[in-house]
């Protein structure tokens, strides 16, 4: 009670029953005790005369710190044996449980950063473990996207190649890169691109594959070109409303049986943007 009180100075009992559930005779007469105690001091509303709007008196605010120190150093006796990563692990796990838990939470904001040492790592991981989870891509699929990361480690290019990853807090939540093709001179190949379950929906996928296409513009490739899977119907419609033309399509996909794989293209030159679509 102390607690919203004082995070939510003049809030009414209502509020507070709302919020957190009480007990509407039980709330009453707690608020009744606190303010006897001379914790919680109440003040008629200017908006509604049956209302009262409650604040914490000066022995309320230090009943408070009191608690709110208490509380600081029961969290620090629990988490001592954690190590900084793990501290991260659990800061991000409790972000996840009270989103979940309160509809009312509102979004944290996504940002997008560039490449850190450990994203690559991180991005293989994901995309491994998401597609298989979700899409039931079997294990020829892990292998496939590590043959991708070698070529770009030894041949990274910092004017040619990037790789920016989107982060609420200190959770990974998506990720894309921009490399340079040996086979292909003048075109980029998009690669590792990925928005976490929870995240979609939010206009990440979107922004990120437009800082990447504005990277491939200004670096002065002539396009960029990605390949995926035919029953990826969400990432389809992200490169679709992005200009990208389906310019290929396999008969069979080695690691889902019952799909396609597929090359997606954007032409960024004049020329080829004159060209007729494949």
């Amino acid at each position: 009670m102390i607690f919203e009180v004082a995070t939510n100075p003049g809030c009414t009992a209502k509020d507070i029953q709302l919020h957190v559930g009480f007990d509407q005779g039980y709330l009453s007469r707690l608020v009744e005790r606190l303010t006897r105690a001379r914790l919680i001091r109440r003040i008629k509303s200017a908006d509604d005369g049956r209302a009262q709007n409650l604040f914490l008196t000066s022995a309320g605010k230090k009943a408070f710190k009191i608690l709110n120190e208490r509380a600081d150093g029961q969290a620090r006796q629990l988490t001592t044996h954690l190590n900084d990563n793990q501290v991260i692990q659990l800061q991000n796990a409790l972000r996840v449980v009270h989103r979940l838990l309160d509809s009312e939470v509102p979004s944290e904001r996504i940002n997008i950063r560039e490449q850190q040492v450990g994203d690559l790592a991180w991005a293989f991981y994901r995309q491994a473990a998401v597609y298989k989870d979700e899409f039931g891509y079997s294990q020829v699929f892990e292998s496939h996207v590590c043959e991708g990361l070698f070529p770009y480690l030894k041949n990274y290019e910092p004017k040619r190649d990037r790789m920016w990853v989107g982060v609420t807090g200190e959770q990974t939540v998506g990720f894309i890169a921009v490399h340079h093709v040996t086979d292909r001179p003048g075109w980029a190949q998009l690669r590792w691109f990925l928005v976490e379950k929870d995240f979609r929906g939010r206009g990440l996928g979107s922004r990120l594959l437009e800082r990447a296409v504005s990277f491939c513009k200004k670096v002065g490739y002539e396009g960029v070109f990605l390949w995926t899977v035919s029953d990826l119907d969400s990432a389809r419609r992200v490169y679709q409303k992005a200009g990208f033309k389906l310019a290929e399509e396999k008969e069979e996909c080695d690691w889902a049986s019952w799909a396609r794989e597929q090359r997606w293209e954007l032409p960024l030159g004049q020329a080829d943007a004159d060209r007729p679509p494949p």
